[in-house]
């Protein structure tokens, strides 16, 4: 049996005494695309925080290729990695926020490459044909030496997704990738990150966008309440859920679309 790139197993997450996530299992195996949905305050974004450790679990694991994320074996112990563990760590995990997080004061290129020359290593040459090549991929070659002010919000995030890519990672993290955008731009984003799964690439998408979760995604999970209530097929869950508040919840998102 070959070892899923993603598993969580039992997390927990509380703030103080409100618990947020109450015993989260899930796997993502390899080039499977899994979109999270629920309403707001289900625990849906502090999940996926917890995933790359921006947020630290109260319980519970998350395993990356058989690793734990966030710890470290010593002998038979584990033991909280070290700031520098976890960032080289967190390289194989790409994360995309609301928010686009573009430096304001670099172009889109400048902001693909900052990453992999500094952190990396990569030789500033390598570093560019690599990063035009990722926003040729996302739409952005034409616009590389825009700065970020310059750039519609899809825009921006696009050139957030490609800046994201540059590093390699194993797996793709969205925590709502389209919430801050204008309606109509919203399907550029969108576009962009179905040629990703075309390509192969491992996501975990948190989103509200009914449409890419039922055509896209291979496993959909949907939460409440800061547990996964029900979990399958996206057409099955979409239109044949099993649970009350799985019903609930479609009943009004899909309305309200």
């Amino acid at each position: 049996m070959t070892t899923p790139l993603l598993k969580v197993e039992k997390l927990r997450k509380a703030f103080g005494s409100q618990e947020v996530l109450r015993g989260i299992d899930m796997q993502v195996d390899r080039g499977e695309v899994t979109c999270i949905v629920g309403p707001s305050g289900s625990g849906k974004s502090t999940l996926l925080r917890c995933l790359n450790y921006l947020e630290k679990p109260t319980g519970g694991a998350i395993f990356l290729l058989g690793d734990p994320v966030g710890l470290r074996w010593r002998g038979n112990r584990l033991y909280e990695m070290s700031f520098n563990e976890l960032a080289l760590q967190r390289q194989r995990m790409g994360m995309v926020f609301q928010g686009f997080h573009l430096f304001p004061h670099k172009t889109a290129l400048e902001n693909v490459i900052e990453a992999p020359i500094i952190v990396k290593g990569l030789p500033r040459e390598q570093a560019v044909d690599e990063a035009m090549a990722l926003l040729d991929k996302v739409g952005m070659r034409e616009r590389a030496h825009y700065y970020p002010a310059q750039l519609s919000g899809g825009q921006q995030q696009r050139t957030a997704i490609a800046r994201s890519l540059a590093m390699k990672p194993d797996l793709m993290l969205f925590d709502e990738p389209t919430s801050a955008l204008d309606p109509e731009l919203v399907g550029e984003v969108l576009a962009t990150m179905r040629q990703l799964a075309a390509d192969g690439m491992t996501m975990v998408v948190v989103t509200h966008e009914m449409s890419f979760a039922r055509d896209v995604a291979d496993h959909l999970i949907f939460m409440d309440d800061g547990e996964i209530v029900e979990q399958g097929k996206p057409a099955d869950v979409l239109s044949r859920p099993e649970h009350e508040r799985t019903r609930a919840f479609l009943s009004r998102v899909l309305v309200e679309g």
